[in-house]
């Protein structure tokens, strides 16, 4: 076990929502680029004229707000940990 500091814990915890930010929005994005494609291929369509249709459906890019909320959720399960440290998890 480490003794890190709260400042140390709360970067980490950052770096990991952040991390799972990343993964969620490349997951959506792969399947929306996925869709698109075979919808192309599908209907016979050019990637310009299918990107104007299904413009309104696009991944948006996640915020620093979404890295925030992420990291909370993660701290909540610290703090719950600290408090309760003989429950096991």
């Amino acid at each position: 076990m480490s003794n890190k500091n709260p400042y140390e814990i709360r970067l980490e915890l950052l770096k990991m929502a952040k991390e799972l930010c990343d993964q969620q929005y490349n997951d959506l994005s792969n399947a929306y680029w996925s869709v698109i494609n075979n919808y192309c291929e599908q209907f016979d369509k050019s990637l310009p004229e299918v990107l104007e249709t299904v413009k309104q459906y696009q991944v948006p890019m996640y915020t620093p707000q979404d890295i925030m909320k992420k990291a909370s959720e993660l701290y909540t399960f610290v703090e719950r940990t600290n408090s309760t440290s003989k429950e096991k998890y």
